[in-house]
């Protein structure tokens, strides 16, 4: 399966978050984190192959290098998460300042120890992780192709209107 993200969640630590240190302050939204001009081109491309995915879904994103503890991963379960994902975060964060339109498909790769606790699946490795994501490679590259082919010229999103008026003290 693939998963059209919508929203994150960071459950990280100590990342270099911003390109804003100040001494001016820069807010800007992420209630829409993620492209949504890319989003509907990139349901199109995995329409298309048709292949299975999920039109959203809210990734959690985790420290790492480790996988969750199984409190762990019943917790962002039971919060309503859907991906438990290492690497999203900052770097949606990090296009958004930039006014970049940035979309996410993520690879479901693994069945989360949280689901491990209640039924016979097996814990995840990274050999699995490996195995899957190899499986699914050509179908990721063939969607990001489309995305690059069918992106318009010109923009109709709002994504390169991130910083108007979240800067405090220009």
């Amino acid at each position: 399966d693939f998963v059209v993200t919508d929203q994150f969640v960071d459950f990280t630590s100590g990342r270099e978050c911003t390109f804003y240190e100040g001494p001016i302050t820069t807010h800007i939204s992420m209630a829409e984190p993620y492209c949504p001009e890319l989003r509907s081109i990139a349901i199109e491309a995995l329409e298309n192959l048709k292949v299975r995915f999920h039109r959203t879904g809210t990734v959690v994103v985790i420290q790492g290098p480790r996988f969750s503890t199984k409190a762990e991963s019943l917790f962002f379960t039971r919060m309503g998460f859907h991906i438990i994902n290492m690497t999203q975060y900052p770097e949606v964060v990090l296009a958004r300042e930039l006014e970049m339109c940035y979309v996410n498909i993520s690879v479901v790769t693994d069945y989360d120890v949280g689901i491990v606790a209640e039924g016979n699946v097996e814990p995840v490795t990274q050999e699995m992780v490996l195995k899957k994501f190899n499986e699914n490679i050509g179908t990721l590259k063939e969607v990001v192709k489309y995305i690059i082919e069918h992106t318009p010229v010109e923009r109709h999103c709002k994504c390169g209107e991130a910083l108007k008026d979240a800067r405090v003290g220009e």
